[in-house]
């Protein structure tokens, strides 16, 4: 049965392949094929993820990447999420967080609380971060344990290219 879901990358995944792993001078293939997964309907980010990435130096290759025609609707609009990013704020809040950490992931700035308002929103997305959960952590919120109190689902990077990416990054 074919996997239909959407997905919502961070912008932590994007920097962190260009800086280590895919970067576009030589794996152009990676870039490629969030593209096509775009085409295809299943990847997206939003527009916080964006602003993240034109924050950035303008020459860096993520800066002119974000702006290409090719990924005109890939950065879809954070407004709709408000009511559940208020609801993603009363949980943070509530939590035993120090405030530091609390106002870090409050930023309205930051993208992850919209990434996850967003999927707890449309309620079809799932969060591509390279974030791991640390329930236990005082000092930052990590994306998976917001998400998880909103019922959004996490997943790593290689774990999307394990079920949608051939070999050859072309997306299936």
């Amino acid at each position: 049965m074919p996997n239909n879901k959407r997905y919502l990358i961070d912008s932590d995944v994007l920097i962190t392949s260009k800086n280590l792993y895919y970067r576009p001078d030589f794996c152009a293939a990676f870039w490629t094929w969030i593209v096509s997964g775009h085409k295809a309907g299943h990847l997206f980010s939003i527009d916080k993820v964006k602003q993240e990435l034109l924050n950035g130096n303008k020459d860096d290759p993520l800066y002119s990447w974000a702006q290409s025609d090719a990924l005109k609707d890939f950065f879809i609009g954070s407004a709709p999420g408000t009511p559940k990013w208020r609801d993603l704020a009363s949980w943070a809040v509530k939590g035993d967080y120090l405030q530091a950490a609390k106002d870090k992931f409050l930023n309205v700035s930051s993208a992850d609380a919209w990434l996850i308002a967003v999927a707890a929103t449309e309620g079809d997305y799932v969060i591509v971060t390279n974030e791991t959960s640390a329930p236990n952590s005082l000092k930052n919120i990590k994306l998976p344990d917001a998400a998880k109190a909103l019922n959004v689902t996490t997943i790593p990077l290689f774990e999307l290219l394990q079920s949608k990416a051939h070999r050859t990054f072309e997306y299936k």
